[in-house]
């Protein structure tokens, strides 16, 4: 798989990155696009991010809500590895 842009100021700032980093340019967006994962998990949490999601749709989880039960995520895995 590519990744290109066609975005000027993201194509130099990917090289700028490169050359301080004194890497490729491949390197650079990799390791950019890992630090800022990084930052937004420790930010906020999935939930907190299902909750803002969520909420930016004016939706929100149901105040009764309860876990999903661990035997649904069992059937969940036999459905994808059941020969056909």
């Amino acid at each position: 798989m590519r990744l290109s842009t066609r975005n000027p100021e993201a194509d130099a700032l990917a090289k700028r990155l490169a050359k301080l980093g004194d890497t490729t340019v491949t390197a650079a967006v990799i390791a950019a696009l890992k630090e800022a994962i990084a930052a937004r998990v420790r930010r906020e949490t999935p939930t907190e991010t299902a909750r803002r999601i969520l909420a930016e749709h004016g939706l929100s989880f149901p105040k009764n809500r309860r876990p999903v039960p661990p035997r649904a995520y069992h059937d969940l895995d036999h459905d994808l590895t059941e020969d056909r």
